[in-house]
């Protein structure tokens, strides 16, 4: 079982029907419902992730279809602004959404995971975490607070057959890469070895190998 979180963001929907070829999939939403993607094998459900009952409630409800199950979190909030006066509330809310609801999820599923000796843990970050980006500092800090904690992960639940690693985004079609404007998506492009964007089969294709591997392990 594949669960996934910002299963309507634009990335989400983009792999939710490939995801589907994997393995069946538990899609977490938080206001719109995906309208045009009815598989069989797909199941969505509204879920405030930044709600640590609503995440108990949601996996004590669909804990006899948890088999082998493969986490992929890949909800996230993204508040422009600048550091020196950014809000503390969307620091907390950046923070709810990219950190704490990864981690929440992770505690209600691991001892799951552990009972089957089988997870996998896929944290979806992005390059800005590594590289930092103008008007995107919170953004950034979030996506780095879980290198040290997929790492722990690893050490700590590996004798379990539980992998946790970190899947850093470039640039990809759709998703934040439609907030940054033409011109500087022209500046990224002539960065990029491939002259081109990521796809979603990209995204899927790596997806599928971390799955797969055992031995792949707190990695980014």
């Amino acid at each position: 079982m594949i669960v996934l979180t910002g299963a309507s963001g634009g990335i989400g929907l983009e792999i939710l029907e490939g995801l589907s070829k994997i393995d069946d999939v538990l899609a977490i939403y938080n206001s719109s419902k995906p309208k045009n993607i009815k598989l069989p094998n797909i199941k969505f459900e509204k879920v405030d992730i930044s709600d640590p009952d609503e995440i108990l409630s949601f996996i004590d409800s669909n804990k006899k279809n948890l088999t082998n199950v493969t986490l992929i979190n890949l909800a996230a909030v993204s508040i422009d602004g600048l550091l020196a006066n950014y809000p503390t509330n969307q620091i907390l809310e950046t923070f709810s959404i990219n950190v704490f609801s990864n981690i929440k999820l992770v505690q209600t599923l691991l001892p799951i995971m552990i009972s089957q000796r089988f997870g996998r843990i896929i944290h979806v970050s992005s390059i800005v975490g590594q590289q930092g980006l103008v008007g995107a500092g919170i953004y950034a800090a979030s996506k780095t607070a879980l290198n040290g904690y997929s790492q722990t992960l690893a050490k700590e639940y590996a004798r379990f057959q539980i992998t946790s690693n970190i899947l850093s985004l470039g640039y990809f079609e759709g998703g934040l890469l439609e907030k940054l404007g033409e011109t500087f998506s022209k500046s990224i492009l002539k960065k990029i070895p491939a002259k081109r964007f990521g796809k979603s089969e990209d995204i899927l294709s790596a997806i599928k190998f971390l799955r797969d591997c055992e031995y792949i392990n707190g990695e980014n």
